[in-house]
């Protein structure tokens, strides 16, 4: 699973939960114009920041959020929950209920 921000049209950012039943991988992607993640830190306010060591830290609840309706499913409750004790034994969830994520950029017209 990934939180992906699209900064490729500065008027319509946009915030989206991809491949939300994906439990064994967790990042942030970044779509850029010119691979410069310029409007980043604004674009993700409500969904968490960019910490100095350069890895995005993202709220757990804001995660569920962007999952919406499939965030109502038992089973993905389930193997989500997992997935943060995982993440909490391996040092990447902190103690603020936030969860670290690595970033990609990746360039590509809008």
């Amino acid at each position: 699973m990934y939180v992906q921000v699209d900064l490729r049209t500065p008027a319509a950012t946009s915030v989206e939960l991809q491949e939300a039943d994906d439990f064994r991988a967790f990042k942030l992607v970044v779509l850029t114009p010119d691979r410069r993640p310029d409007g980043l830190e604004d674009a993700l306010r409500d969904v968490g920041s960019i910490g100095p060591d350069g890895h995005a830290y993202l709220r757990i609840d804001a995660i569920r959020r962007l999952a919406g309706n499939t965030a109502e499913d038992l089973a993905w409750t389930t193997a989500f929950d997992q997935m943060i004790d995982y993440a909490r034994s391996r040092g990447w969830a902190t103690c603020d209920a936030t969860l670290r994520a690595h970033q990609e950029l990746r360039q590509g017209p809008a």
